[in-house]
């Protein structure tokens, strides 16, 4: 609260006292018999004005003190509810803040229900899918049904990409606190990566490049594995059948840049810009796949959190280039 919106509040008492002066002062002038004290009615209205300031400020003071008094109060930045504004006006906001609070308490316990639900779902439904790739295992012993287990494949390892995706959406919340920064071997995630992704490489014909990947980087394993499998997931989606994936890095004065680069469908350039945002499935995920536009959003909040970089360079029918950026200087003191 500043001195003018205090002045603005009382308005009306100063307006009274102007009032008052002027009624006081002319009936003083127009008094024959009190003419000749001129001065002294100068030297009362100076005293009286000198006196109204003096009073002003300590009203805006004290009623300062007390709007920071109820401003810590509704804060949780102290205890102290003596004169804050009025007894009244206090006990209104005790409530309001009262029931705000046990209505934000209530969400927080709907959250967590949700998110250990979420957890708890995410861990059964793994035993059905080793149960499906045991069955597809068999079903690929028998020669006439070897596409049909490549098709099985497919679909499993959909479905755990999925599992996956849900399960780092829940955690995404909280996720500063799940974070545990290491030294972490770039190759050795990819190679990880691609491994799972096997069946796609093979089932699509699809050929994968790496190369001057071994490269150690700051990050959070466990984080940037899954973003790196939701990109290579992506290239996969939208590179047609003998199509080629390169991986590769590369290293400047700012820090290591990952490539993950197909020579896909790419992007068309009007979505290029909305592609990170919460949502978003974009031409290609409309027609091609079925998208839930939440794998980049995700990822780039997560990278951002660990103070990396994420960015796109993609011409339709021609490639989709996604990279990221693990800066030298990286203040990871602020992610943990």
């Amino acid at each position: 609260m500043n001195f003018i919106k205090y002045l603005n509040n009382i308005k009306l008492f100063l307006f009274l006292i102007i009032v008052v002066i002027i009624i006081f002062d002319l009936n003083i002038i127009l008094d024959s018999s009190l003419s000749n004290i001129l001065s002294s009615l100068i030297y009362i209205n100076v005293l009286t004005l000198i006196t109204t300031v003096i009073f002003l400020v300590i009203g805006y003071l004290s009623q300062k003190k007390k709007y920071k008094i109820l401003f810590n109060y509704i804060n949780n930045q102290s205890d102290e509810k003596k004169y804050a504004i009025t007894d009244c006006f206090y006990k209104i906001i005790e409530n309001k803040v009262n029931e705000h609070e046990e209505e934000l308490n209530g969400l927080r316990e709907e959250l967590q229900e949700i998110n250990d639900y979420m957890t708890k779902w995410v861990h059964e439904i793994k035993i059905p899918i080793a149960v499906l790739e045991i069955i597809s295992k068999r079903v690929s012993e028998i020669e006439k049904e070897e596409r049909l287990s490549k098709d099985i494949n497919i679909e499993i390892k959909r479905i755990e990409n999925l599992v996956d995706q849900a399960l780092y959406t829940s955690r995404a919340g909280n996720y500063s606190s799940d974070f545990l920064i290491e030294e972490v071997n770039l190759s050795k995630v990819i190679k990880e990566v691609v491994k799972k992704h096997k069946y796609l490489f093979i089932y699509n014909k699809i050929e994968i490049e790496i190369s001057n990947t071994d490269v150690n980087v700051l990050t959070d394993k466990k984080w940037i594995t899954h973003i790196i499998e939701q990109i290579i997931d992506n290239s996969c989606k939208y590179t047609n059948k003998f199509g080629k994936i390169q991986i590769y890095t590369l290293k400047d004065d700012k820090g290591t840049q990952l490539h993950i680069k197909d020579n896909g469908i790419g992007i068309v350039p009007q979505d290029i810009d909305r592609i990170f945002d919460k949502g978003f499935t974009g031409e290609n995920g409309r027609k091609r796949t079925k998208s839930t536009g939440m794998g980049l959003y995700i990822s780039k909040k997560i990278l951002h959190k660990l103070s990396h970089n994420i960015e796109v360079v993609s011409s339709a029918n021609k490639f989709c280039d996604v990279y990221i950026t693990f800066y030298n200087l990286s203040d990871y003191f602020n992610i943990t």
